[in-house]
């Protein structure tokens, strides 16, 4: 087409005193000219229609995610306070491990005092003191306790997380370890509670406590002069020394064998126990008991004399196994209310 080889002059004047400017474009140039500002326009308004049709949407998207912001803010902020919470109440945890612990030992401490009493071998693991309190080489001792009712302060400082996780690590030994104690704990106190009982029935057999309130011994077991003869024999018992009218006691439990008076022993009474033991109470004032009585330890049979061979009022007190007499005094442990 003819059209294209044409060309159009364009003329710039400036002001008057400036030269007019000249300059040619050809009819193609100046189509694609138009057509590119066409484009440029046309692209524009649908930018400008889109951005305008969309704009309700991009504020609406701006809103969910300011709203979803402040959500993913407010679930950090409660995940923190979960987490102090969970570390508080882990530390709680721990301070009652460690308490459980002191109060496993304290058990222990107890079984090892009721064996004492009745008489059975404890380790060495746990000790008495002397007024009846035990310590234990893994109980913490009185500097080391302590209670949260007392004032407390110090500097407080965040706690790391390499911290946390050895505090997760030793409450976790803690209560394993308390765990494996009560596992071992039961059959032992089982065990215990079986020597206890066997125990406290031989016990019961066994005169292990005194005869009498006083405790004054005038005479020991062994060769001594006689009173009457001041010859060297042999003494076959103990004489406890006392008031005519005290009461005597049975020192186990047993069945009464003889209850007389002969020249030498006065008003006396014999009691057999088991495992071949036999006591022997003389001089009695007088006999509170007869052949074939029970008694139980601790029962009077008898009120303290000077009736057979005497020079005061005292009790002859003789104890034989298989029929052979022994020095009673291992034998005198306890008083009668603490049989």
């Amino acid at each position: 087409m003819k059209w294209r080889h044409k060309k159009f002059t364009f003329m710039v004047i400036p002001d008057a005193n400036n030269s007019v400017m000249r300059f040619q474009l050809s009819a193609v140039i100046l189509v694609i000219g138009l057509i590119m500002t066409v484009a440029i326009l046309a692209a524009s308004i649908t930018a400008f229609l889109l951005y305008r049709g969309n704009s309700g949407e991009i504020g609406e998207l701006k809103q969910q995610l300011s709203s979803a912001t402040g959500d993913y803010e407010e679930i950090i902020d409660h995940k923190d306070e979960h987490i102090d919470e969970l570390q508080t109440d882990l530390t709680d945890l721990s301070e009652q491990a460690k308490k459980i612990n002191i109060r496993m030992q304290d058990i222990k401490g107890l079984e090892s005092q009721l064996k004492e009493m009745v008489g059975i071998e404890t380790g060495d693991s746990v000790k008495t003191k002397a007024d009846g309190e035990t310590t234990s080489a893994d109980t913490p001792n009185e500097d080391e306790q302590f209670s949260m009712d007392g004032g407390t302060g110090g500097e407080e400082l965040p706690v790391t997380p390499e911290e946390m996780g050895l505090l997760i690590e030793r409450t976790r030994n803690d209560f394993l370890s308390l765990t494996e104690q009560i596992e071992h704990m039961k059959p032992e106190l089982e065990q215990t509670k079986v020597a206890v009982v066997k125990q406290q029935k031989l016990l019961a057999v066994t005169p292990t406590i005194w005869p009498t309130d006083s405790r004054r011994i005038t005479s020991t077991f062994g060769i001594r002069k006689d009173p009457f003869t001041h010859r060297a024999t042999y003494h076959a018992g103990l004489d406890i020394g006392g008031v005519t009218g005290d009461p005597i006691y049975a020192a186990a439990d047993g069945t009464v064998i003889d209850a007389g008076r002969s020249d030498s022993h006065g008003n006396n009474v014999l009691i057999s126990h088991a495992n071949g033991l036999r006591t022997h109470y003389s001089h009695m004032s007088k006999i509170l008991t007869r052949i074939g009585t029970k008694v139980r330890k601790g029962d009077i049979i008898g009120e303290l004399g000077s009736t057979g061979r005497s020079t005061g009022p005292h009790l002859h007190y003789e104890v034989m196994i298989n029929g052979e007499h022994v020095d009673p005094r291992p034998y005198l442990k306890a008083t009668r209310r603490s049989n």
